[in-house]
């Protein structure tokens, strides 16, 4: 086994979230300093505790300096010995290497994100957005000079990695229709999620083609909204006020830029493999032993690539082993008969969030405060976030 010296010595203190919506006519700034200020006051701590920064939106908190600046200015923490700027699932693991290495000892996570005008038609025609694009303010989307170039969203290497997996395996979609139903699902029951209508698999297959063979439903929803986290020692969390959850075990992972958009990189090959695999290796809890898994869906092939990766099945067979995971009572999968899949929906359903509301959600499902959403006894969370060659995360989560 590879070493681990951080094992269940770090732990997630505080979680806060916004509203998720379609048009909130916030600005990042605000919707991070909001779901700041609920995580902060989840974890029962002065502001002055805070001695770590981690920004981990667009813009303007990932914009170096001045976007930690902003953001601690605003909060009013005097001082921080350590400041990093991650995204997708990165900025959790820099945070916790952060307060594990002793850089700083508490660290506020903040990720937000905004439908600017590289997510969809309607965000580029907003006058609104289309002027904070012009002024950096969007989070670095496209501008209308890349619109004629390419559609809205940048999912044009995905659809093509998805004809590839069908043509190297010899199946069909039914995969990653199976992961949207669920997710779908999910978040049917989750009020804070924006897509809250369930569809079935003929409902996947009806939905929009964007991309031979990406659908409108194969793709995360474009939203307005903020995650944050608390993240301290294990040793100070057990003098909190909430339940603390924690990190067990994690890794990053990279692979080479240029061979995926060239489409020559392997499907074993790609980063999701890469941090699954350097998990494991630091891992005592295994893929068999999970109560949770938040795969993450910014496309379904997204999930289906770290459900692969994972162990869950065999590349290849994600297919035949959802369909024998089926949970007909509910609509949603149950892996092995055992372990939930994307409970809050996931960027499907509740909206896209960079993953950061996988996160929180696997806090929230290990804390056991979900009420009709809980999933009951559960212990330990698989997450695996970020795309196929940057920002990759593997962590496993472990309640008390």
């Amino acid at each position: 086994m590879a070493r681990n010296p951080l094992k269940d010595k770090i732990a997630v203190a505080g979680v806060g979230s916004t509203a998720y919506g379609r048009d909130l006519a916030r600005t990042e700034l605000s919707l991070g300093l909001e779901a700041a200020v609920k995580a902060i006051a989840d974890a029962g701590i002065s502001r002055q505790e805070i001695d770590g920064i981690c920004g981990a939106g667009m813009t303007p908190l990932a914009m170096g300096g001045a976007g930690f600046l902003s953001l601690q200015g605003a909060l009013g923490i005097e001082r921080c010995t350590w400041v990093k700027n991650g995204w997708l699932g990165s900025a959790f693991v820099y945070a916790v290497e952060a307060v594990f290495s002793g850089l700083c000892d508490t660290v506020l996570v903040v990720q937000s994100n905004l439908r600017g005008t590289g997510m969809s038609r309607a965000a580029a025609r907003d006058p609104f957005r289309l002027r904070a694009a012009q002024y950096g303010d969007v989070g670095g989307d496209v501008g209308l000079g890349d619109f004629a170039k390419r559609w809205v969203h940048s999912g044009e290497p995905y659809a093509a990695m998805m004809r590839r997996y069908m043509h190297d395996y010899g199946t069909g979609q039914d995969c990653f229709g199976l992961m949207a139903v669920n997710n779908r699902a999910h978040g049917a029951r989750n009020p804070a999620a924006v897509m809250r209508n369930a569809i079935t698999l003929d409902g996947y297959y009806e939905s929009r083609m964007i991309w031979d063979p990406m659908r409108i439903a194969d793709m995360d929803v474009p939203v307005d909204c903020a995650e944050a986290f608390i993240i301290t020692t294990a040793e100070r969390v057990r003098d909190m006020r909430m339940k603390p959850v924690h990190v067990h075990a994690m890794s990053l992972g990279g692979a080479r830029v240029g061979e995926f958009y060239e489409n020559t990189l392997g499907w074993t090959e790609n980063a999701f493999w890469v941090a699954l695999q350097g998990l494991w290796a630091r891992s005592d809890i295994t893929v068999a032993d999970m109560d949770l898994f938040y795969p993450y869906d910014g496309y379904t092939l997204d999930a289906i690539a770290v459900t692969e990766a994972a162990g869950f099945c065999k590349p290849g067979e994600a297919a035949d082993f959802f369909k024998s995971s089926w949970d007909f009572s509910r609509n949603v999968l149950r892996l092995n008969g055992r372990t939930e899949v994307n409970t809050n929906g996931g960027g499907l359903a509740m909206g896209r969030a960079g993953g950061s509301n996988l996160y929180a959600e696997a806090v929230r499902q290990l804390r056991g405060t979900e009420g009709e959403r809980q999933v009951q006894g559960a212990q330990t969370a698989l997450i695996g976030i970020g795309s196929f060659f940057h920002d990759p995360s593997a962590v496993v989560l472990r309640g008390c």
